[in-house]
């Protein structure tokens, strides 16, 4: 029985499939048309557009060009089950890290809208809970962060929300600080045996640091005497720390623009 034939612009009709995308099944051979001898063009027939069906069935669901290849010299069911288990894993696992990464644009997104309310101004908040999973001297200390990177998950975690600045202070000002690798978590995820920042009040504000705002300046005692400043003013009492985390970095002309998050603990009235 002779089987009907069709050329490649019926092909992206009938299947609603690009030319580049026919090329690439029949690159990956998942597809071998004939070609007319009379004009060279390409010639599928019913087997074919069956195949290509088949291949953009299992393409939906994950599955690689090499893998529907397999498929198609033969399998048995219990490895197309296994074939899929695997692909759903590996989906799960997907759809875990795009949620964390979603997460993650939503609170940057806040931040930039909270932005203006707060650059330069003082109130009171709570620290939000973080996990301390280590420490190391400076943040130019660089050759030291390998011992962040022993911490955090790189498919998912960036080296910056990683870190915490720590600085001993007191009515004075400034005395010394060191970095923290941290996690962030919620008062559910504590676990025994760890070791945890949790501090309900603090003095609150966002700075901008970086080459543009301040050149090669170190802004840090300025900052911090204001602040202290104003909690003086207020009647606050110190807890004698204070921490500030790197939340925004944009540019303008070339220059970084770096937005500062401080928490000052104090003690309650």
């Amino acid at each position: 029985m002779e089987r009907n034939t069709y050329r490649t612009s019926q092909l992206v009709e009938i299947l609603g499939v690009s030319r580049d995308a026919l090329r690439y099944y029949e690159g990956q051979g998942i597809v071998k048309p004939n070609q007319n001898e009379m004009n060279n063009y390409r010639q599928y027939d019913d087997y074919d557009i069956y195949t290509l069906m088949v291949a953009d069935f299992y393409k939906k669901r994950s599955l690689s060009m090499k893998e529907v290849r397999k498929l198609q010299i033969g399998s048995e069911i219990a490895e197309l089950e296994t074939i899929l288990k695997t692909k759903a894993e590996q989906l799960e696992e997907t759809i875990r890290n795009q949620k964390y990464m979603l997460q993650k644009i939503k609170e940057t997104k806040t931040f930039c809208e909270e932005l203006k309310d707060h650059l330069n101004q003082y109130s009171i908040r709570q620290l939000p809970t973080y996990k301390v999973l280590g420490e190391f001297s400076d943040f130019n200390a660089f050759l030291e962060y390998p011992t962040i990177l022993e911490k955090m998950n790189l498919t998912k975690e960036d080296i910056l929300s990683k870190i915490m600045r720590k600085f001993t202070v007191d009515e004075n000002g400034l005395l010394d600080s060191k970095m923290l690798i941290v996690e962030k978590c919620t008062a559910m995820q504590k676990e025994k045996m760890e070791c945890y920042l949790q501090y309900p009040n603090c003095i609150y504000t966002i700075v901008e640091d970086g080459r543009y705002q301040n050149g090669t300046n170190d802004i840090k005692y300025e900052v911090f005497d204001s602040t202290l400043k104003w909690g003086n003013e207020q009647g606050y009492k110190l807890k004698g720390i204070a921490f500030v985390n790197t939340r925004l970095i944009t540019y303008l002309e070339n220059k970084e623009r770096v937005f500062l998050e401080i928490f000052i603990p104090i003690e309650e009235k």
